[in-house]
């Protein structure tokens, strides 16, 4: 498997979200999936000036259906507490035809049970778009109970002692719209198999930065 196929299946929506995690940036999910065939384990922390550190552990991996490409996966916190819930999430990509965009359909923190909720399902749509090599740009909507949002995000592919290094950075909605996050962070694969994901987050108009570590262990099978 080639380094810019586990940066292209690696990233991940961000854990301050609380979601399961799609393929995407640091905060938004994109129209990518993992590919058919690939099993990703991952591994992830957040902390900031007021947030102790935390674990969450999850897995996606990717299915080829009749022609179609699917991503599924679950994740659930460890630590700190007692850990769970187990959420899961699913996205069907759809390409709209040469030149054109990636369509990405989805939905995450999805709970097992009622008892496992913690906040309503979310939603969405984006697309995905490389524009000629330069860079690729995502733009999408949210859908969850008192949290719709609007998703925008950059990424861009160089070369880091011959190994491809993503920078990336994104902007979505929350507080039920009433303010932005951004965030700006990278993804380095390490080895064939193993690609580091960082980032931090910063609310616009009011909250603490919130810094994320992540590891993806990448199997082909």
């Amino acid at each position: 498997m080639n380094t810019r196929l586990l940066v292209a299946l690696c990233t991940a929506l961000a854990a301050p979200m609380a979601f399961a995690t799609p393929s995407g940036l640091n905060n938004i999910p994109t129209a990518d999936v993992t590919p058919p065939g690939v099993l990703v384990i991952q591994s992830f922390t957040n902390f900031g000036n007021d947030k102790d550190a935390d674990l969450t552990l999850g897995f996606k991996t990717g299915l080829d259906l009749f022609g179609q490409k699917f991503e599924f996966g679950a994740d659930s916190h460890i630590v700190p507490d007692k850990g769970g819930p187990i959420v899961l999430q699913a996205k069907y990509s759809l390409p709209l035809g040469e030149g054109l965009p990636t369509l990405g359909l989805g939905v995450a923190n999805i709970a097992i049970t009622e008892d496992d909720r913690a906040g309503d399902p979310f939603s969405y749509l984006v697309l995905s778009h490389d524009f000629g090599g330069l860079f690729r740009a995502h733009a999408g909507y949210g859908f969850q109970t008192d949290n719709n949002s609007v998703l925008l995000g950059l990424d861009k592919t160089v070369k880091l002692f011959e190994r491809d290094l993503t920078l990336r950075s994104d902007f979505i909605q929350i507080q039920d719209e009433s303010q932005w996050m951004g965030s700006l962070g990278f993804l380095y694969a390490l080895h064939e198999n193993v690609v580091l994901e960082s980032w931090a987050s910063q609310p616009f108009d009011d909250g603490d930065t919130i810094y994320t570590v992540k590891l993806n262990f990448v199997f082909k099978f």
